[in-house]
């Protein structure tokens, strides 16, 4: 038996409010500017989901476009009337829109998750299964819980990227926020900034040489290290040289990024 879909209706822009289930808090002006100009053009191609209260409609799905739609100056929207969901149903429902949209920022994800699995008892592996995504999506996106606030604000405002945010949310929450410092002001690359936690986790030890075996080995290792050739001279005193040979200036890039340099702009 075919389910019959629901009906669109037409309903005042004044009587919709944001529901108490949405998972998205962040709204991005701009982009809210450019969807209203959008909407001014061609109008909502697609309608909004709400159910009835006594004091109009409590939105369940669509808000960035009934938000948009209020910049644009429409009074009505289209809209999909499911008063034949429950409170848990509803926060799913807007919860899948919105990760399908790709609309929520990292934390808001994580949060939205979080609450979808406590709701339902789910594992990584059921929520997944719910939401149409790999288990591996959804335990990602749960670890960036472990974010201390000011890294997630960063995460969230876009300082700092996802791939960043997954490695410092296995961090203590007492350094994130060094090496959250370190990501924007050196502008690290994951894999440099999983460099400097494998450091920071297990310390090099100090070299300390002892035949010329050992500086040939230490040259080898740097020379690995930086993609260049490396020589090593030692003076009696314990003064020397270190040198790094590089045939190119894209060459010598190269050795500065694996260093982790950033040129000044």
């Amino acid at each position: 038996m075919h389910r019959t879909a629901p009906a669109i209706r037409t309903i005042p822009v004044d009587l919709i409010r944001p529901g108490s289930t949405q998972a998205r808090r962040h709204f991005d002006a701009d982009a809210l500017e450019e969807l209203a100009r959008s909407i001014s053009e061609s109008g909502v191609i697609q309608p909004i989901v709400v159910r009835t209260r006594v004091w109009g409609f409590e939105l369940l799905a669509g808000e960035r476009r009934w938000r948009a739609a209020q910049l644009a100056g429409l009074h009505d929207l289209p809209a999909i009337v499911r008063d034949d969901l429950s409170e848990d149903e509803a926060f799913v429902l807007g919860l899948i829109e919105n990760l399908q949209r790709e609309s929520l920022s990292p934390i808001e994800t994580a949060a939205g998750l979080k609450r979808l699995g406590e709701t339902f008892e789910l594992t990584h592996d059921q929520i997944g299964e719910r939401i149409g995504k790999s288990r591996a999506y959804v335990t990602n996106y749960l670890r960036l819980l472990n974010l201390e606030p000011q890294v997630a604000s960063l995460v969230n405002e876009g300082h700092i990227g996802l791939g960043h945010a997954k490695v410092l949310a296995g961090l203590p929450p007492a350094v994130q926020l060094r090496f959250a410092d370190d990501v924007i002001r050196h502008k690290l690359t994951v894999r440099q900034l999983e460099r400097r936690v494998a450091l920071h986790r297990h310390p090099r030890p100090v070299f300390q040489p002892g035949k010329p075996g050992d500086w040939e080995r230490l040259e080898r290792e740097l020379s690995d290290l930086v993609g260049c050739s490396v020589a090593i001279s030692l003076e009696k005193d314990g003064r020397g040289e270190l040198r790094v040979a590089f045939h190119s200036l894209d060459e010598l890039d190269g050795v500065m990024a694996r260093l982790g340099y950033t040129a000044a702009s």
